[in-house]
């Protein structure tokens, strides 16, 4: 089997030498077939930033922060990335889209497969460039910042993201590289 990646980046081409005919005199023919990528991701991975700007919120789920505009403390299960309206979001790494939803707090939300039970969530979006079941890499624009919903008004556009792996909230710093 050769393999090569598409222009895109995430989907491969694999091509199978398929055997013609039922006779042992029968030749062989080279067939291009498309297979999804088995996505891997381990504690040790790296990721990288989906926008490069100020964290204005930090990852704690052990001690409560202070949420300006809610004027509350809370845990907070993700990093809240300062940034511009129109600013590009790309993805952090490599992944599958799994889901874009709508939610009060996060407004247009992507959450990317990043396999082995890892996931990456991109929330305060508008302009998707992405859909359900699409293969992105890792720099691949997923969508644009968006006003802040209600729930981050004081603290002004910016990036809701978030990391989990089998449910439950991770910090993406210890994978930011």
């Amino acid at each position: 089997k050769s393999v090569r990646n598409r222009a895109c980046g995430a989907a491969l081409w694999y091509t199978d030498t398929v055997k013609v005919g039922t006779d042992t005199k029968a030749g062989s023919q080279h067939v291009r077939t498309k297979k999804d990528p088995v996505l891997h991701f381990a504690a040790t991975d790296s990721i990288g930033w989906p926008l490069e700007l100020d964290v204005i919120l930090n990852y704690s789920m052990d001690r409560s922060v202070y949420f300006s505009t809610l004027d509350q403390y809370k845990y907070n299960p993700a990093l809240i990335i300062a940034g511009a309206v129109n600013d590009r979001v790309v993805a952090a790494s490599d992944g599958q889209v799994i889901g874009v939803d709508t939610t009060a707090e996060t407004g247009q939300t992507v959450t990317i497969g990043l396999g082995d039970s890892y996931q990456a969530i991109y929330g305060q979006l508008k302009e998707l460039e992405v859909s359900a079941g699409d293969y992105v890499s890792q720099g691949d624009t997923i969508g644009y910042l968006a006003e802040p919903t209600k729930y981050y008004s004081v603290e002004g556009a910016n990036l809701y993201f978030a990391m989990t792996k089998e449910g439950k909230p991770v910090n993406p710093m210890d994978y930011i590289r």
